[in-house]
């Protein structure tokens, strides 16, 4: 039975050898490749949920008592059919008045 090489050794042996220099790339050049997919494609194996399809993520920086009363809200407000409202439609309602208020046109969801 044989050893297996040593990694060690494999290694040092990669260390030592003179690596190629890499071509300086243009100034200029376009990648051929764009380096981030576009946005909202997402690659084959990946599954998204149809209630996040053609949507993004945020994040924002608050005090916690912004997001402790959104949650309470979240909890204490129930739509017509007595079902609990979610923190992205109090949201989306927020941002809308908020839009409305500096006069830029409101954004409608599908179904509502």
């Amino acid at each position: 039975m044989s050893r297996k090489p040593s990694l060690l050794a494999t290694a040092i042996k990669t260390a030592e050898s003179p690596a190629a220099e890499p071509a300086a790339p243009a100034l200029f050049d376009t990648p051929t490749e764009p380096k981030r997919s576009a946005r909202g494609q997402q690659s084959a194996g990946t599954y998204v949920p149809p209630s996040r399809a053609n949507k993004s993520a945020k994040t924002h920086h608050l005090p916690p008592a912004y997001w402790e009363t959104l949650e309470e809200l979240s909890f204490r407000t129930r739509d017509d059919k007595g079902k609990r409202v979610t923190q992205e439609r109090l949201v989306a309602e927020a941002l809308n008045l908020l839009f409305a208020k500096y006069n830029f046109p409101v954004v409608r969801e599908d179904g509502e």
